[in-house]
């Protein structure tokens, strides 16, 4: 890993929306079900995942994600954006200033990122249908963006839609052909979604589990 931008890059790649060609939706899912207008108390807590010990807590309004750890690299390693100066790291085109602890050969960096996933807007709608939660976002003008959110014996699993199968069961029953057309804008009807859901949709997930 060359330098901190690097490692965010990474960290949120691997994390809970993958990086992955865009899957979404004209309208939140499931349609014609009524909005919630906060996250229901059982949903409350902090998470560990399992992938990468980050910290997903959930509140009343909001639900983040947060990074906090040590990353150990070599000095070596830095590119050219990045000088070392006795206990500070700077990175030459940000001016950021990063302090760090020398081990052995090696540096020590203290990484603390928080990530809103989720906040109560009018591009966040959070459904409840079938004993799930449905996470809708609206990133860009492309369509929502859905993960289904499940909570059992105290863990929490976050999946979202695949390009593998999940892709071709959605063209499968989209209302329209034309919403299958790159970059993947599908229109269902709450039967529909609940058809997609039947077949094991958003088979993509990550599990934390209850702090």
């Amino acid at each position: 890993m060359k330098n901190l931008k690097g490692l965010l890059v990474w960290m949120f790649c691997i994390a809970l929306l993958a990086c992955q060609a865009p899957i979404s939706f004209q309208d939140p899912q499931p349609v014609n079900v009524k909005p919630l207008t906060e996250f229901p108390q059982r949903l409350h807590g902090e998470f560990v995942s399992q992938n990468d010990y980050s910290l997903l807590r959930i509140n009343k309004n909001l639900m983040l994600r947060i990074y906090d750890f040590d990353y150990k690299v070599h000095p070596d390693s830095l590119d050219s954006q990045m000088k070392l100066v006795g206990d500070t790291m700077l990175n030459l085109s940000t001016n950021e200033k990063f302090l760090v602890k020398h081990v052995g050969d090696s540096i020590v960096y203290h990484y603390h990122v928080v990530d809103t996933l989720f906040h109560f807007d009018d591009k966040h709608v959070l459904k409840h249908f079938k004993g799930y939660y449905f996470l809708n976002t609206y990133p860009n003008p492309n369509g929502w963006v859905v993960n289904k959110l499940e909570l059992s014996k105290g863990k929490i699993e976050i999946s979202s839609v695949s390009n593998g199968q999940d892709l071709e069961n959605l063209k499968a029953i989209a209302e329209s052909s034309a919403d299958t057309i790159a970059p993947y804008k599908f229109k269902l009807s709450k039967h529909q979604f609940r058809k997609f859901i039947k077949q094991d949709g958003f088979s993509y997930g990550e599990v934390f589990n209850k702090r």
